[in-house]
């Protein structure tokens, strides 16, 4: 369930009671790895809740989660989106709450007087509500006029504050729609005409010119390795051989961190122990997508490195020998209290490692799948499966229920074509 496995619905309509606990810790917890990347597992615990045939007890129980002062951020909104589901159901107290929540928090947001110092997460959760209400037209209307208002009455908001509202609806809406929107209501029109004007503000003071542009790019190590052609990459590799200052060999050296560094390694193995953290960090960063004996050899002379670090060049110099130190490692690096930050950092670099070329070993990739929360990553693993044709219908089928959206549109399909070549 904290990886968002679908396995995990499975289980739970074949035993339900063995699971009540469970499901009902889950409702009033924050389960995703990285709620802002991955969206919340409300659709996971909707299908688990509906393994029992009264769901009073959780929404009750995330009901009372609502009121409390401790509830805010992604937990709010997975609560949120959890009630939205049971109300879409029928639930008439799940949607009586959420009609409350919405009210009182719009209300909370009107009478303000002036801005937090800090984070203004009431306004956050306001946001992230109102998006998740905006599904049919009326409900959408009637969302955007709410914002028009409280921006037009209320001079400690803008429109910028309400963006990602803006880009959702602009997501799931054609331009038509909205300028339609807009002629219906005096509030959304004053909205959607502040929204363009800042934003117009903003490029004018933020986006420079196209030698500005080009400038920022050359400096940003990711923009460079992204658009650099094979010349660009040795002349910066060289550059990085020549500097003698450890800052800025360190930010040479971090384009490399995705474009395979063109030169022998020496200079980088090197760099790894270097006295200076930024110049040792982009040295392993670097490593990590390095193929070669020279690179294996050191991180077997180096085992008490960080764990994802360490990890990642093994992985990437993988030899069979390897395999039972890695596991060991692996499941070190699984016990330690930052476990699950460590698993999702070789989880990132497994990516980059693909995307250099190297072919991860299947029992590594199925190990991930199994053991990262992140839900992104899974899905980086589950189509790296499929195209070494590795996918076995067992594992399609429980990916049917994956928290991830996009990995339950994979499975289906691909399970759908197999049928297709058996009928």
């Amino acid at each position: 369930m904290l990886c968002g496995l679908g396995r995990c619905v499975l289980a739970c309509r074949n035993d339900p009671e063995r699971y009540r606990a469970e499901v009902l810790w889950g409702c009033t917890h924050q389960l995703a790895y990285d709620a802002q990347c991955e969206g919340s597992r409300a659709w996971l615990l909707h299908e688990l809740v509906s393994c029992y045939p009264d769901a009073a007890p959780f929404r009750d129980a995330l009901i009372a989660a609502l009121g409390r002062k401790s509830t805010w951020g992604w937990l709010r909104s997975q609560i949120e989106e959890l009630l939205i589901y049971m109300a879409d159901g029928g639930d008439e107290e799940a949607e009586k709450a959420i009609r409350d929540e919405y009210e009182q928090m719009y209300s909370l947001l009107r009478s303000r007087k002036r801005r937090p110092n800090n984070y203004f997460y009431q306004l956050d959760d306001f946001e992230f509500l109102s998006i998740d209400l905006c599904h049919g037209e009326a409900e959408t209307l009637r969302i955007l006029s709410d914002i028009g208002r409280l921006i037009c009455e209320n001079p400690i908001y803008d429109a910028l504050d309400f963006e990602q509202l803006h880009w959702h609806i602009t997501d799931s809406k054609r331009a038509a729609d909205l300028r339609g929107y807009a002629q219906q209501d005096e509030y959304i029109a004053h909205f959607f005409a502040e929204l363009e004007r800042l934003k117009r503000e903003r490029e004018a003071l933020y986006g420079g010119s196209t030698e500005q542009n080009e400038q920022r790019r050359q400096r940003s190590p990711f923009l460079f390795s992204k658009n650099a052609d094979s010349e660009a990459l040795r002349r910066r590799a060289e550059n990085y051989l020549n500097e003698t200052d450890s800052e800025k060999r360190a930010e040479l050296l971090r384009a490399f961190w995705w474009r395979r560094f063109p030169l022998e390694p020496d200079p980088i193995i090197n760099d790894a122990t270097a006295a200076h953290e930024p110049l040792r960090d982009a040295a392993w960063d670097a490593l990590g997508i390095i193929r070669s004996p020279k690179v294996r050899a050191f991180a077997l002379s180096a085992l008490e490195a960080e764990a994802d670090k360490l990890i990642s060049l093994l992985i990437m110099n993988y030899e069979d020998e390897d395999r039972g130190l890695i596991e060991k490692l692996l499941e070190g690096a699984s016990a330690d209290k930052d476990g699950d930050d460590i698993i999702h950092s070789i989880g990132l670099n497994l990516n980059y490692q693909r995307e250099a070329g190297f072919k991860v070993p299947a029992w590594i990739l199925h190990w991930f799948y199994e053991n990262d929360r992140c839900s992104n990553c899974r899905e980086d693993i589950v189509r790296e499966l499929g195209r070494r044709r590795l996918l076995s219908d067992e594992m399609l089928r429980e990916c049917l229920y994956d928290s991830n959206d996009d990995i339950r549109k994979y499975a289906e399909k691909r399970l759908e074509k197999r049928a297709a070549k058996r009928a």
